[in-house]
């Protein structure tokens, strides 16, 4: 009887002694995932360093996070500032005009009000197209003048196109 007390204390400090082991491993581990310290530093301090980094990891993680979210929102605005953004090019070719305007595809006026534009200045619409390229409209406009002499009124025309696609 003696024999078998004498076993199961004797695997009992094995057990300890190996819990241990493990413990001191665990801790060595903790304390590399640390920032370094110039000093050595008992098991609790550690534990309570440990604690306080991961909150300050916690609330850095939880800034960043939320920079994220604002810069995304940044980016998706200046996406869509950029994509609505309209683009006037008026090329003069003597007594013929060619209008092209790049815009978004959800744009507030429509192509009649270029033709119109157009006509009042003495155009005489020739084609028109429109081409849709992902999220962008291309419209491309090409006229003669009504009466060849006199011509169009490209300057005019180019400022009332502006001032409709601002």
């Amino acid at each position: 009887m003696e024999n078998g007390r004498r076993s199961t204390q004797i695997n009992r400090c094995l057990i300890e002694r190996e819990r241990r082991r493990h413990m001191k491993a665990l801790f060595t581990k903790l304390s590399t995932l640390l920032p370094t310290q110039p000093t050595k530093m008992s098991v609790p301090e550690m534990v309570d360093r440990a604690t306080t980094y991961v909150k300050e990891l916690q609330t850095r993680m939880e800034r960043y996070e939320g920079t994220k979210v604002q810069l995304e929102a940044s980016c998706e605005m200046k996406k869509r500032r950029r994509m609505t953004r309209p683009v006037l090019s008026v090329r003069d070719f003597g007594s013929n005009l060619e209008v092209n305007l790049i815009t978004g595809v959800n744009m507030g006026f429509a192509l009649s009000d270029f033709i119109s534009i157009l006509q009042e200045g003495g155009a005489d619409i020739i084609s028109a197209t429109c081409q849709h390229v992902e999220d962008r409209a291309i419209y491309t406009i090409l006229s003669q003048a009504i009466y060849p002499r006199i011509g169009i009124a490209t300057s005019s025309v180019h400022e009332r196109l502006q001032s409709l696609i601002c």
